[in-house]
């Protein structure tokens, strides 16, 4: 194929196409040592230096006045348990939309699951309206 020719070096440490020396084990010791002890003395002062800016703020933060008194919010407070409380409140809407209830004796209003007013209006259709309707006039946007 197409290989290229080599012509022989006269410079004899030149000959090789790789690095004949390996790295000195005497300098990547001192490397390491100096990293380790770079690492010590770094870490310690690290912590002195968070420790004083801790201490100044301390320092600087006003003290909190007798007259504040409880600081614990207004009602309502937040939930203490958020995802039981909606379990529970999903499941009664749930038995509340699937049975069967009255809503007021006096005017024969009831209530049915969805799935039985679903059926009732495939069969019988949508009610028709009474009366005229009622045309909705726009608010006008208060100032």
């Amino acid at each position: 194929m197409n290989e290229p020719v080599l012509q022989p070096s006269p410079d004899p440490h030149n000959r090789a196409g790789h690095e004949t020396t390996d790295a000195s084990p005497f300098y990547i010791g001192l490397f390491a040592l100096g990293l380790v002890l770079m690492i010590a003395l770094v870490l310690p002062l690290l912590g002195w230096i968070f420790w004083r800016f801790e201490a100044a703020a301390r320092r600087a933060d006003p003290a909190q006045s007798p007259l504040a008194g409880d600081q614990t919010a207004p009602a309502p407070r937040l939930e203490e348990q958020p995802a039981a409380e909606l379990a529970n409140l999903r499941r009664a809407e749930h038995s509340r939309l699937s049975s069967y209830g009255r809503i007021d004796a006096q005017q024969r209003v009831v209530r049915v699951p969805i799935e039985r007013a679903i059926e009732i209006l495939a069969e019988r259709g949508l009610p028709e309206p009474q009366g005229p309707i009622a045309q909705v006039k726009p608010q006008e946007p208060t100032p």
